[in-house]
């Protein structure tokens, strides 16, 4: 007689050590894909901030340069916002003026302008400003800073 125990179909199957590498590596992988992706949003967050506050900036300029109201146009700056004025002093009460705030990961750093002060004013009838210098749009995030410089022409470059 021959045993039936030879004859039995063999299961395979995994065992608890290799479901739990497994797993563990789907949650390593996982892991650096969401570390990866928020220093992502964080960089993008940077770069489209700089982007869009220098096209408020040259609009400022652009505005000064046609003439309109007669007058000039500013913007003012601070640690985590920025306001555009119309005018030649920043007031802060008038209803006309357009702030920004900053996502909480960025701030608005190391303000050099010529003259000191944290306002630059454009000037009609070119849209010049005697408040060239620098600032820097920093991520506390990131560890990273880009740096934008205002021209006494009222170019802005970064």
């Amino acid at each position: 007689m021959t045993s039936s125990i030879n004859n039995r179909p063999s299961r395979s199957a995994f065992t608890l050590v290799e479901v739990l590498v497994v797993t563990t590596l789907f949650v390593i992988i996982f892991g650096m894909v969401a570390l990866y992706s928020q220093a992502s949003q964080v960089r993008s967050d940077l770069n489209s901030q700089v982007a869009i506050f220098v096209s408020y900036a040259r609009l400022q300029q652009s505005e000064a340069a046609a003439g309109k109201s007669n007058g000039s146009f500013g913007v003012h700056l601070e640690s985590n916002s920025y306001v555009l004025f119309e005018g030649s002093v920043y007031d802060p009460n008038n209803t006309a003026n357009d702030s920004t705030v900053l996502p909480p990961t960025l701030a608005i750093q190391n303000i050099s302008l010529n003259g000191g002060g944290t306002d630059f004013i454009f000037t009609p009838p070119h849209g010049e400003t005697n408040h060239y210098g620098t600032l820097d749009f920093y991520s506390t995030s990131l560890d990273k800073t880009i740096t934008i410089t205002l021209t006494s022409l009222g170019t802005l470059d970064y």
